[in-house]
């Protein structure tokens, strides 16, 4: 863990006041080629959906990344091919906006904090995280977050997907 990755917290992403700042970062190249259409992604941002949280991934005080996870509806836990998923599943994904700060274990420190508020909500139960076998940073971010590769599936848009999950299956006794 870098010394960075040991400061991040999570502050509450208040779409007027960090609308620019995520415009910005979705125009990266590295977003573009895995979140797709920045103007979509601002949308989704500024106009949640209902159930929809988000957050600023922060170093000390200074904003690197983004945040977001909602509720997945029993289509959509359908369509991952999830095995038997209870009731209580997140979807949660990551950005590092930053290019500088990508690669140095910020985005699995913000979802390791992610997890552990969300998991300790009685009503939530699993948390997932859909990305093409093609994604290598992002699969390499949510397994040193606790993530583990469950069912691959074939995405529309992104081709062959693996679904992460979190926690992993229970360690065999």
């Amino acid at each position: 863990m870098t010394n960075e990755s040991a400061r991040v917290s999570l502050v509450g992403f208040d779409p007027d006041a960090h609308k620019l700042l995520l415009a910005d970062w979705l125009k990266h190249p590295h977003a573009r080629q895995w979140w797709g259409d920045p103007s979509e992604n601002l949308h989704q941002a500024v106009a949640p959906e209902a159930g929809m949280m988000q957050a600023l991934i922060q170093i000390g005080t200074r904003p690197v990344g983004y945040l977001r996870w909602q509720p997945l509806s029993r289509s959509a836990l359908a369509a991952i091919k999830l095995p038997d998923p209870p009731e209580g599943v997140y979807d949660v994904d990551v950005l590092i906006g930053e290019p500088r700060f990508r690669c140095r274990g910020i985005a699995s420190a913000a979802l390791r904090v992610l997890s552990r508020r969300l998991l300790a909500d009685p009503s939530v139960d699993l948390l997932v995280r859909c990305t093409s076998v093609e994604n290598h940073a992002a699969v390499r971010a949510y397994e040193k977050a606790g993530f583990v590769r469950s069912v691959q599936y074939e995405h529309a848009e992104w081709g062959p997907c693996w679904v992460l999950i979190f926690p992993g299956p229970p360690a065999a006794a």
